[in-house]
């Protein structure tokens, strides 16, 4: 698990799960996908890069969106923010499909004033698992 810089543990605090992806891409419709594609290879062009990652810890879940220019060598912006675990309301998954064929996976977090619906790339049973850590540490409210 690759520990972003920007994320400050607290003394004591202990990382069980940090799920990266993107929150902006998040159709698998194939037309939107192309538009979407068009969209990064311009920002690769320009070396931009958007990433989010939710870190669950032992103690608080953090969001951490980052944006880096000139391929990571500036940071554009990053933003930073502890989610309050009384305010969640939901912690899920959800798969969606277009054409029978395209498929995405999510992260689902919703809280009182959003929902946030991160694009997921990797192993279904690694979202599952998060999913599972991160119900855990909302549910000991």
């Amino acid at each position: 698990m690759k520990i972003i810089k920007e994320f400050s543990p607290l003394s004591g605090e202990n990382i069980l799960t940090q799920i990266e992806g993107n929150a902006w891409n998040d159709s698998p419709n194939p037309i939107d996908q192309l538009t979407n594609t068009v969209k990064r290879l311009i920002w690769a062009i320009l070396g931009v890069k958007k990433r989010t990652y939710i870190i669950a810890t032992d103690m608080r879940i953090v969001q951490v969106n980052k944006t880096t220019l000139l391929w990571g060598l500036l940071s554009g912006s990053v933003d930073v923010m502890t989610l309050n675990k009384s305010t969640i309301q939901s912690v899920g998954y959800s798969m969606a499909s277009s054409w029978f064929i395209f498929r995405k996976y999510y992260f689902v977090l919703a809280n009182m004033s959003e929902q946030l619906l991160l694009t997921y790339k990797g192993k279904n049973k690694d979202l599952i698992e998060a999913c599972s850590i991160v119900d855990s540490i909302v549910a000991q409210k």
